[in-house]
């Protein structure tokens, strides 16, 4: 994931295991490197590499216990230190992003070499409330990063308990949104919509900004003149222009698709990867979505492509693909020409909106291809699209609440005027939240690992379940198994 600076486990002896180091010869060699005399006497529990020449986020050493622990909030000074040496490494090395805050990222300390396997549930919480302390503490943003669907749910299922006084970021009318999205979201049938603006965390460029760079491989065949004129016209436009400078169309679709390719996602695509979606339609070439996915443990088959009998969701490219460049439409030429695509979409969307809900993240009001997909659907079904779709836009505008009435639900995540990068991060915010709203995972419940953090109704709710698997072993009986099969989800007996 596209972050700032994140957490290395080690100890005292800079024993880093081999899954993080594994296929990262630059963390190898700055380990090798390390001589921060002030972390090898114990005086400070974290410390960044000393010198981090790679383009990713930079590695803070962080000493765990990896031999035990006596309380799991023995680890609320290690995040504390972390985060405020995170966010000092992020700030001296001029390297600091658009976000208000520097994006850390950090996995469940303890959990694996450090002791805590036994007690994953009480470290889980521990964890959870070091870091959001730390976070409030230092002015960073961190993302725990989990190992497994019960993790993820226990957690999510923790931070439920105080969702009322939590993200205090968003605002009332915001929370709501999420809350009245949430339970489409469990029964999955949401389906995001996905524009420019859900890739930019991760480095990609937006439509004006690739255009603005394309023009730079053939800047010596346009005047100033010529070059004050392009810049003066529609990003369409634009690249139609361009293009014709290209010494042929195939050297221009490769050199947007070296533009856009990343492989690192950001934080967006990540927390729409892990809601419980079946499908999902994008504007963007990158592959961003389909990489965070298949971490999410949700692999996406990609229309048009081949198929993929692993796959658990579908995936729509409008605009085609960084892996075939040929199906990449950017001119004024491609977007009139690509009537094929819109086709299957006025075709998802007919069956869609009877059950599903559009949500439009990622897109300015004033994009043409905005534009263009809304009159599209609306052509389908204006009734459907005016009450099932919504657009989460950044700041609230009068007047294109005005513009839209009654065509499409407009959203705002922050008051008229708020910057883009602050409404970006509340965006995010608002993300998280219905993520963790939308976890419906219960795989924690058998595990006795997280036996401490179970409720009064979970216990009672366990010995149910239990009971079910255990009467399915002595009894062949296709009712019994049926019924030991409906609850796979709670996890299995260990």
């Amino acid at each position: 994931m596209a972050c700032d600076a994140w957490m290395v486990p080690t100890d005292r002896t800079l024993s880093v295991r081999s899954y993080w180091t594994k296929d990262n010869p630059a963390l190898l060699e700055a380990i090798k490197k390390f001589s921060d005399d002030a972390f090898f006497a114990g005086e400070t529990h974290a410390a960044a590499v000393e010198t981090w020449d790679e383009a990713g986020p930079i590695p803070v050493l962080t000493a765990v216990p990896y031999f035990g622990f006596d309380d799991a909030s023995d680890f609320a000074d290690i995040i504390d230190c972390f985060a405020e040496t995170a966010a000092a490494a992020v700030s001296e090395s001029g390297r600091a992003g658009a976000r208000p805050f520097p994006l850390l990222a950090m996995p469940v300390i303890g959990s694996g070499g450090g002791g805590g396997a036994e007690v994953l549930g009480d470290l889980i919480r521990s964890v959870l409330e070091a870091a959001e302390f730390a976070a409030v503490r230092r002015l960073v943003d961190i993302v725990i990063v989990v190992r497994s669907a019960a993790q993820m749910g226990l957690a999510q299922r923790i931070r439920r308990e105080n969702q009322h006084s939590q993200w205090t970021g968003l605002s009332p009318e915001v929370k709501q949104a999420a809350e009245d999205l949430s339970p489409d979201c469990v029964s999955g049938n949401i389906v995001p919509f996905l524009g420019a603006g859900i890739s930019i965390s991760a480095g990609a460029p937006s439509w004006p900004t690739l255009v603005s760079q394309l023009s730079v491989e053939v800047a010596d065949q346009l005047t100033e003149v010529e070059k004050a004129s392009l810049a003066a016209k529609g990003p369409l436009d634009q690249a139609e222009i361009l293009k014709n400078l290209y010494p042929s169309p195939e050297e221009f679709n490769t050199a947007v698709a070296e533009l856009v390719k990343k492989t690192a996602y950001g934080l967006a695509p990540t927390l729409i990867a892990n809601l419980p979606l079946n499908q999902a339609i994008t504007l963007n070439y990158d592959e961003l979505f389909e990489i965070a996915s298949e971490d999410a443990g949700n692999t996406c088959a990609v229309i048009p492509g081949t198929e993929n009998p692993e796959a658990s969701r579908w995936l729509l490219k409008m605009h085609g693909n960084v892996s075939d460049t040929s199906t990449i439409v950017l001119t004024r030429s491609d977007y009139l020409g690509f009537d094929a695509n819109r086709n299957v979409l006025a075709a998802l969307v007919k069956a869609s909106l009877v059950t599903k809900r559009l949500v439009f993240i990622g897109f300015g009001l004033g994009d043409d291809h905005f534009h263009q997909i809304l009159h599209d659907v609306r052509e389908v079904s204006p009734e459907s699209i005016a009450r099932r779709a919504i657009a989460l836009t950044l700041a609230d505008d009068s007047l294109e609440q005005k513009a839209w009435k009654d065509k499409i639900t407009l959203q705002p995540m922050a008051p008229h005027g708020t910057d883009t990068v602050t409404a970006g991060r509340i965006l995010e915010i608002f993300l998280d939240y219905l993520l963790m709203l939308s976890t419906d995972s219960r795989e924690y419940l058998l595990d006795p690992a997280f036996e401490s953090q179970l409720t009064d109704p979970e216990r009672r709710l366990k010995d149910l379940i239990s009971s079910i698997h255990a009467l399915n072993h002595e009894a062949d009986d296709p009712s019994i198994a049926a019924a030991s099969a409906a609850i796979g989800r709670f996890g299995t007996l260990n």
